[in-house]
């Protein structure tokens, strides 16, 4: 491909027969977005909003999920041309589209409550040392947890979902955020890489001016005590039938 970067690469989405371009100097995805991409309900015909999307991997998974409708938006150039590019390989221009924009200021960009469901895998620190690359999608350094939720209030529809995934020392600023915006918390898992492990990220599900009652899922966990991965984790990525030799 004319003008392709040393540190560019096509990869493939689990499960789903997609191919993804990502580049090594940016953040690349990693099994959360996957957790994340299985995770939410989704509606018939839904309208998707991927807040911080990246190369697109989550936005990209809910495609090949059913959703009718996905846009990515981030602030990034570079990872917002590689997701565009990504589009144009799976010949998906009809159903999902990359936007560049901030996604603090996306009121002229999107109309009001427009959106069925709307993800994220927002940055997870808000302090500590930055990353050299993908340094925006670690650290909070152009948006904040408070941004993605506000953002979501405005984009969702009444009795709509808010997807995120996020560390566990953050799950009580989500609650607080969660409260501040009008969502309810509905679905929770706790993810973790063992069983006698300490949760390492959490998956939530808001909904937009629901009612109260939560339910917490079994616990995700990621490897069996051999190291090789949990059904769980290869249902998430589409292999379950391949490791049982169907």
């Amino acid at each position: 491909m004319p003008g392709l970067s040393a540190t560019e690469r096509l990869d493939s989405l689990p499960g789903c027969g997609y191919k993804i371009w990502q580049c090594s100097r940016e953040f690349c995805f990693t099994t959360d977005a996957v957790f994340l991409a299985s995770f939410p309900y989704l509606v018939k015909r839904a309208r998707v909003l991927e807040l911080g999307s990246g190369t697109g991997a989550v936005s990209l998974l809910l495609a090949a999920r059913g959703a009718a409708t996905v846009v990515g938006v981030d602030c990034n150039e570079h990872v917002v041309e590689l997701m565009r590019r990504s589009i144009r390989e799976n010949k998906l221009e009809d159903s999902v589209a990359a936007v560049l924009g901030d996604i603090r200021s996306l009121k002229g960009s999107f109309a009001a409550e427009s959106f069925n469901l709307v993800v994220a895998n927002p940055p997870y620190r808000n302090s500590g040392r930055m990353r050299r690359f993908g340094r925006a999608a670690c650290h909070e350094v152009t948006a904040d947890l408070n941004d993605f939720f506000r953002t979501a209030a405005y984009m969702v529809k009444y009795r709509g979902r808010f997807a995120l995934v996020q560390l566990p020392e953050r799950f009580t600023e989500a609650l607080s955020l969660a409260s501040k915006y009008g969502f309810e918390l509905k679905r929770l898992q706790w993810v973790h890489a063992f069983a006698d492990k300490p949760a390492w990220v959490f998956l939530a599900e808001f909904v937009k001016g629901g009612s109260p009652g939560l339910t917490v899922l079994e616990p995700l966990v990621m490897y069996n005590s051999d190291g090789s991965h949990s059904r769980q984790t290869l249902l998430c990525y589409g292999m379950a039938g391949e490791e049982e030799g169907q």
